[in-house]
């Protein structure tokens, strides 16, 4: 029986243009009603979380940076993190820089000051008012409070975001996880070795005394393959990408169509 939900946000709770649509919302109010505990896993850092509470009406836990970080969403404070190594991070970065010469870094940090750093190549995905400081990849380490390593190929590499992602996944087997989560942009994330979404909440979970069949996921990317993969009820909305579909068990309305709506509702039912 279904005791815990985990929903992914971008392109799965939240809608297409990053607007939450009142039937989620209500659907997550729903689930406590009816004594569910619900968690939100993705990929964003914490300095993306802040509105998300608001926005939703959950200001409970969520797991971040593809769940090597636990935070308080009331609170924004870290409760704990799993940290990538400078060796394995300085590692990959120079494995990656032997594929592609060019390639640029960004960096998120456990810290409240400054949370993002990326060298003088790196573009953010989204523009922000205030550039982060550009650093080269050694001085990013330097601190040992790495969350997760963002690497974007130069414009030579002439791949598509999954094509990049399974060239990036065998040049560092077994040295960090890898992967992405956005089909339309090239960039891929790296946590430490044994650190994704499944094994996030599986840490989670375990530590509410929760099983995988206790547990029920959502998501639309390949950063979510490990958690729909790992929970006992995994569902795809529709718009999610044919690797999430392989491994999910139900499948739900677009994230347009309130499709967790729809999986909060089926649990309940059942």
């Amino acid at each position: 029986m279904t005791r815990l939900i985990a929903s992914d946000l971008d392109g799965t709770f939240l809608q297409t243009g990053g607007t939450v649509s009142p039937e989620n919302v209500a659907a997550i109010a729903r689930a406590h009603a009816n004594g569910l505990d619900t968690i939100f896993v993705t990929g964003r850092p914490s300095r993306w979380m802040r509105q998300i509470p608001e926005m939703t009406g959950h200001e409970g836990l969520a797991l971040v940076c593809n769940g090597a970080l636990l935070m308080d969403l009331k609170t924004q404070e870290t409760i704990y993190a799993d940290l990538m190594t400078s060796d394995a991070g300085l590692k990959a970065a120079k494995i990656l820089q032997e594929l592609d010469p060019d390639i640029s870094f960004a960096v998120e940090l456990d810290r409240h000051d400054v949370s993002f750093l990326v060298d003088d190549k790196y573009r953010p995905r989204w523009e922000v008012k205030t550039a982060p400081p550009a650093t080269d990849v050694e001085s990013m380490f330097a601190s040992e409070i790495v969350i997760k390593l963002l690497a974007r190929p130069s414009d030579r590499v002439q791949q598509n975001a999954d094509e990049f992602l399974m060239a990036a996944q065998a040049a560092l087997d077994g040295l960090v996880d890898v992967t992405h989560s956005n089909f339309l942009d090239l960039m891929i994330e790296m946590s430490s070795l044994g650190i994704n979404k499944g094994t996030g909440l599986e840490k989670f979970a375990s530590s509410r005394g929760l099983s995988a069949a206790d547990v029920a996921a959502v998501g639309d990317m390949p950063n979510d393959v490990p958690m729909i993969a790992w929970v006992g009820r995994g569902a795809a909305v529709d718009n999610a990408h044919d690797w999430v579909k392989e491994v999910a068990t139900e499948f739900l309305p677009s994230n347009d169509d309130h499709g967790v709506a729809v999986f909060i509702d089926r649990i309940i039912a059942s």
